[in-house]
């Protein structure tokens, strides 16, 4: 039997107190709860409530401070009975959190909600967040005001240095252009070869005023290169490089790895000896007749691997010589080109000794001939050493266990005697060490050295010396000393205005160099493997020397 809708009024009051909770609660969390797929029919049993009116709450305040609920939208979906019930109580427990976190809104005067119209619709597209992402979203925001009203606000921009200095000064100044004259002067001025290398490596301009071969020639005659190393000039045929701290060790590194020290590229390497260095270039000898003590010679170019053979001396100036009782065959050296030879040119000069006469056999290279000159000077009684010395365009070779220097003009090829200093001979021992030297006043020089100590005596300079006045004391020197070792200081040899000496001792040898400009004494490297005696070896570096030979 069907029974009317009167029938039922405790179920139509109890789900429609029920539906109007859920119409008044659930927009909330509609899109926080996910929503299952509900079946048609159960969509049209539902549907009859929405016809039942909402009963008003019966206290009036609280009718008069709830707003009226907004109209949901025709696509929002209503959520089942016991889902809905579950909802209301999440957003009921959530709600004093997120109305703590919320601005109180102005609320109107008593009565004043009931003539307001209607809160705005909301579009159907605007989702609404959950409660606790709406609480952190809201918090970002009011604390991230204030810094974003600060960071709008316009600062004032104060000028910049170089703005103000660019104000001081004025227009910008245009470039000043130099001539090439006063290029010169300064590139002339440079301490180092090496910087002049950088300099050229600037620009354009630059490098064609540095290449111009008469500025070369001025910065030559001004700067003397450095020692880059010393080869051993007995034995088997090696170089010493440089090493740290000397200034030019990165470059005779270099050096050592690029340059053919061994001469292989010389016909039957093997058969030549070590005689001299100058320049960049080094003198190779080899004897051809025991009876004369005359020898072929070659000079080379180690870092250009070239080398040119010298001819033979003529049989001419050959047979001139024997007829004097030969005595010794002094060391051959390679001199400097005269003053009208071509730029590159050089010289060798091979002195030979005789009883009462003394003969020097010259070869130059711009005209590839050999002369010979005979002087009639008497020799002083005693071992000439077989080191050379260049100062002031001559020659010099120590007379041992006297106190006179044998000198060669090799501009004028005059032959003449000169004497030393008191103190460059010892009468007890007779070993003392002697160099000559040319100081950087332009005077003559004699360096002495005894117990670790080296003493420097000058003298004006005058033509062959004659009439010169008495040696002075100038400068002391103190060589390195070590504690507990005793060094035997010896002379290896000149290359410009550097001396190098090396000092024997039991545990090793010491290579140094000592500026007979600046009294400088710098390391140059250290053998521990036994002594060494080398001849020092000196060049420019490639951009301002082309090759030699």
């Amino acid at each position: 039997m069907c029974k009317k809708k009167s029938d039922f009024p405790a179920v139509k009051t109890s789900e429609s107190a029920t539906s109007a909770d859920a119409h008044t609660r659930a927009p909330a969390v509609v899109q926080r709860v996910p929503e299952p797929r509900i079946p048609k029919s159960k969509i049209r049993r539902l549907g009859r409530f929405r016809s039942a009116p909402l009963p008003r709450s019966a206290d009036p305040a609280m009718a008069s401070a709830s707003p009226p609920a907004p109209r949901r939208s025709a696509r929002a979906r209503r959520l089942p009975p016991r889902l809905a019930d579950s909802a209301i109580q999440a957003s009921t427990s959530a709600r004093p959190r997120t109305a703590r976190a919320r601005r109180p809104l102005p609320q109107p005067a008593d009565g004043a909600m009931a003539s307001t119209s209607s809160a705005p619709r909301r579009s159907s597209r605007v989702r609404r967040l959950p409660p606790r992402l709406a609480d952190s979203a809201i918090e970002a925001s009011t604390s991230a005001r204030p810094r974003a009203a600060r960071a709008r606000r316009p600062l004032p921009q104060p000028a910049s240095t170089s703005a103000r200095r660019r104000a001081a000064r004025g227009p910008a100044a245009q470039p000043v252009f130099l001539p090439d004259e006063i290029w010169e002067y300064i590139f002339l001025r440079l301490d180092a070869a090496v910087d002049l290398v950088r300099a050229s490596a600037a620009c354009s301009s630059f490098r064609r005023i540095v290449s111009e071969p008469q500025f070369l020639r001025r910065f030559r005659s001004l700067r003397s290169p450095g020692i880059l190393g010393l080869i051993t000039s007995s034995g088997y045929r090696r170089f010493f490089p440089a090493g740290p701290p000397h200034r030019t060790a990165p470059e005779a590194r270099a050096l050592g790895q690029a340059a053919d020290f061994v001469f292989s590229f010389v016909p039957n390497p093997f058969s030549w000896h070590f005689r001299h260095a100058r320049d960049g270039r080094v003198l190779l000898s080899r004897l051809i007749s025991m009876e004369i003590r005359l020898e072929d010679f070659v000079v080379c170019d180690p870092l250009y691997r070239r080398y040119v053979m010298i001819p033979r001396i003529p049989d001419d100036l050959i047979a001139a010589s024997t007829q004097y009782t030969m005595s010794r065959h002094l060391l051959p050296v390679l001199a400097p080109a005269g003053e009208n030879d071509e730029e590159g040119s050089f010289r060798v000069i091979c002195t030979v000794l005789f009883e009462d006469k003394v003969m020097a056999f010259v070869f130059s290279s711009c005209n590839q001939t050999w002369r010979g000159i005979t002087s009639t000077i008497s020799l002083p009684d005693g071992v000439i050493e077989y080191m050379t010395y260049y100062a002031h365009g001559c020659l010099y070779w120590i007379v041992g266990l006297t106190l006179n220097s044998l000198m060669l003009d090799i501009s004028e090829m005059k032959f003449s005697i000169i004497d030393l200093p008191p103190h460059s001979f010892d009468s007890t021992s007779g070993i003392v060490e002697c160099a000559i030297v040319e100081t950087a006043d332009g005077r003559l020089g004699c360096l002495t050295i005894v117990d670790g100590t080296a003493d420097l005596y000058c003298k004006n300079w005058q033509s062959n010396c004659v009439g010169g006045q008495e040696w002075l004391h100038d400068k002391r020197i103190s060589l390195p000393k070590d504690s507990g070792i005793t060094y035997n200081w010896e002379v290896e040899g000149t290359a410009g205005h550097y001396l190098a000496l090396v000092g024997e001792s039991s545990r090793n040898s010491e290579h140094i160099v000592l500026d007979i400009k600046t009294f400088l004494v710098e390391n140059l490297c250290i053998s521990s493997n036994g002594a060494i005696f080398g001849f020092p070896y000196a060049r420019f570096p490639p951009p301002l020397e082309l090759p030699s030979i």
